[in-house]
């Protein structure tokens, strides 16, 4: 009776020593989230994806300005470690301003390698360069439980429109709330506190099918705004662990060119053609706590940050300077009590002062075509401003979003800008199109989940 005992045991124990083994050689190189390109510049690109867990495997990128890759280049491998959960980027020099290109990304792993994964960017025009050049913005993924049903099918409509480049103004992952299933895909029913669990959020986003096609046609530039935290956070006051781990995984989950001086530095600026210059704020890491009474100490932005965008917008000389700030100007949000944007409608909070600096030393400068982005809110948005009040419009803002979220309402503006309503609409989800013509000619556009433009102006 004992001998049976033992060799049932035995076999046992080689059962499941073969399981095992049958368990690692069933993990093959892979890149099943797809790749994405970003924070493209004339001559350079970040190139992005996530591979198997495999440990010493490698990233392998091939690149050429052709789909047949007849002049192709290879870019030095990346080492996939489980210390940046098996992301990498590979960074794409002396390339060609203007100019198409093709890339194919596997993951490699001794003798064997993943099946290739393609994608396409266009580089920036030369500074000088007029050129046409089309961007499209939004922020707003999968809030307040409208995550994959079973899609997130708007990206079809951004991949179609074949913008040069996409900005995602935040809210890439809402770390703080759950998307239960039924009725969205498994996978996100769960408020992130953990390394791990903010990983798994990305994760979820990153394998939906039209959000990986939308990362193959086009580059991205992307900003966090406060979900990748934690609601309304402000990042002087917020748990320093929390803002760490959000900021880390931004960082591994999207192609961000890391600054050289500050690694933690997400505020940058890209110039496309004579036409236009992208200044890109950070409004959530340097911010006073957002119950504070607006006053001389309280900041949005931070004095380094405020610095660099007036010398940035000074030294310009770009038609149309875009600022990108992931809150609003002047839609009062969580007021009166934490007003989370720069407006305070009239109450003790808010960052107006600041952002009252700001508009002084535009029009000091008498720095023209300033367009402020903008999302957070919920709605499409487009909105002209006079603060002087001389009749003239002295910059424009235009809000775009959700992409996927419950909409928001067009709420009564804060008039501390004198602004004036082109348009708003908070009855679906949309994202923002500018073209702008060789000539400099600036046209907006909005456009839904389809691809319908449901509104479209040209702006002198």
């Amino acid at each position: 009776m004992k001998s049976r005992v033992g060799i049932a045991l035995i076999v046992a124990g080689l059962l499941l020593l073969g399981a095992g083994a049958g368990r690692s050689q069933s993990v093959r190189p892979a890149l099943a989230l797809g790749v994405a390109s970003g924070d493209v510049t004339a001559t350079s690109a970040v190139i992005w994806a996530r591979g198997a867990e495999i440990a010493n495997s490698s990233l392998t990128v091939e690149y050429a300005t052709d789909e047949g890759f007849s002049d192709l280049q290879r870019a030095a491998p990346v080492l996939l470690s489980e210390r940046s959960d098996y992301t990498a980027k590979v960074f794409l020099r002396d390339l060609k301003p203007g100019t198409r290109y093709y890339y194919r990304v596997r993951q490699v792993s001794g003798a064997e390698q993943s099946a290739p994964v393609t994608g396409t960017f266009v580089t920036a025009p030369e500074a000088q360069q007029n050129a046409d050049v089309t961007l499209a913005w939004s922020a707003d993924l999968g809030g307040q439980g409208q995550c994959r049903r079973p899609e997130y099918f708007i990206f079809n409509a951004l991949a179609d429109a074949q913008p040069d480049f996409f900005l995602f103004l935040g809210d890439t992952a809402y770390n703080d709330e759950r998307c239960p299933s039924p009725p969205n895909l498994p996978g996100s029913d769960f408020i992130a506190n953990t390394l791990e669990e903010y990983r798994a959020k990305q994760k979820y986003q990153f394998a939906d099918r039209p959000y990986q096609k939308a990362r193959a046609q086009t580059s991205f530039y992307v900003i966090w705004d406060d979900h990748e935290v934690i609601n309304d956070f402000s990042g002087t006051t917020v748990d320093p662990q929390r803002l760490a781990i959000g900021r880390q995984v931004l960082l591994e989950y999207f192609p961000i060119a890391p600054n050289a001086q500050d690694p933690n530095r997400l505020y940058r600026a890209f110039r496309w053609g004579k036409h236009a210059e992208i200044f890109i704020l950070d409004t959530r890491q340097y911010r006073s706590d957002n119950r504070l009474p607006d006053g001389p100490e309280k900041t949005m932005l931070g004095k380094d940050q405020l610095n660099w965008l007036k010398e940035s917008l000074q030294k310009s000389d770009a038609t149309w300077k875009f600022i990108v700030s992931t809150v609003t100007l002047s839609i009062p949000t969580a007021c009166p009590a934490r007003c989370d944007g720069w407006a305070n409608a009239e109450g003790p909070t808010g960052f107006e002062r600041e952002l009252l600096e700001i508009t002084k030393f535009i029009l000091d400068n008498k720095i023209r075509n300033v367009v402020w982005l903008s999302g957070d809110m919920h709605l499409a948005d487009a909105i002209q401003y006079d603060p002087n009040r001389d009749g003239a419009v002295d910059f424009y803002e235009f809000v775009a979003g959700p992409l996927s979220a419950l909409t928001y309402f067009v709420a009564p503006l804060d008039n501390t800008l004198n602004p004036t309503r082109i348009f708003g609409a908070a009855d679906r989800w949309n994202f923002g199109q500018l073209k702008i013509s060789a000539a400099g000619r600036l046209t907006l556009e909005y456009r839904d989940v389809t691809g319908e433009v449901f509104f479209r102006r040209e702006l002198r």
